[in-house]
């Protein structure tokens, strides 16, 4: 279970902060199913230049705050926060997340990243009809640090609305949210079941690539990851001719993965979604 990410971000200085959606970049990796997201050197957004320890950053403001959950040493903590700092060093890369603005704290919980691949941002649920999902886990212990100690847990955001939500994953993935789907079932004709109970997700990067995202849970072991998909490797969208029944696409199996899959049966749990997506997709083939 090593879903990894690569993006990048950056740090703060000046007072002033404002609301603005982000746009970055992602580059999907050819040769596997994890994927790797790439900043560019500059993303919109709200940002001050450091006079400190990062380059840049960007602030999100949330609306009204966000709750961060972790255990340590067998205790289950709650930390309420109002912005989350996204700081990068020189280089762009992602160095870590400060969380502030919390009722009585005195220091910024800190979210470290100290390997240049980065883990995507989970959604625990998945999105129903108008009921979208609002807390993000990582599925593997993260880097902390509050009150001066560092330590490793187990750590889970929630936020209060969708729009803080999503931000959040585009800062973290560096590409814009184009759709997001919840999946009751996907099985490919080469792998069986794919997943049960989770998210698709189409991310657009700076450089106009779009890929699908989700998440492999019924794999055995070893293949329980992220799996990314260019949609520039769908052939073909066949949409459900009747409500409640799944859409199939038809892969090019230019990489490993798409061999092995082959196709893709995907059942939305809501047909609404069902209908975006396939109309998403088609758009797509045509301009592509």
């Amino acid at each position: 279970m090593n879903p990894l990410v690569s993006p990048e971000f950056q740090e703060w200085a000046s007072t002033t902060t404002r609301r603005e959606s982000t746009v970055s970049t992602s580059t999907v990796s050819s040769a596997s199913t994890s994927i790797l997201f790439q900043s560019p050197a500059t993303s919109p957004g709200s940002r001050k230049q450091s006079w400190q320890l990062y380059e840049d950053v960007i602030r999100l403001e949330l609306n009204p705050h966000m709750t961060i959950s972790f255990v340590k040493n067998g205790q289950l903590f709650k930390l309420r926060y109002t912005f989350i700092d996204v700081c990068k060093d020189s280089t762009g890369a992602l160095r870590c997340l400060e969380l502030g603005g919390g009722l009585g704290q005195q220091t910024p919980f800190v979210h470290a990243f100290h390997n240049t691949k980065l883990p995507v941002p989970h959604l625990e649920h998945p999105k129903d009809s108008a009921e979208y999902p609002l807390r993000i886990s990582f599925l593997e212990h993260q880097t902390v640090q509050t009150a001066q100690v560092v330590f490793m847990t187990q750590l889970s955001y929630k936020f209060e609305n969708w729009e803080d939500c999503a931000q959040f994953q585009e800062l973290l993935l560096c590409s814009k949210m184009m759709f997001i789907g919840g999946m009751a079932e996907a099985k490919s004709k080469g792998r069986g079941e794919e997943c049960i109970s989770q998210n698709l997700r189409i991310l657009r990067g700076h450089n106009g690539k779009r890929v699908m995202l989700f998440f492999a849970n019924s794999q055995r072991k070893e293949l329980k990851r992220y799996v990314s998909i260019p949609l520039n490797c769908v052939a073909k969208v066949k949409p459900p001719k009747k409500a409640g029944r799944p859409v199939v696409l038809e892969l090019d199996p230019n990489f490993d993965i798409l061999m092995q899959m082959r196709n893709l049966t995907i059942h939305f749990l809501d047909d609404d979604d069902c209908k975006s997506f396939c109309q998403l997709l088609s758009t797509e083939l045509t301009i592509g």
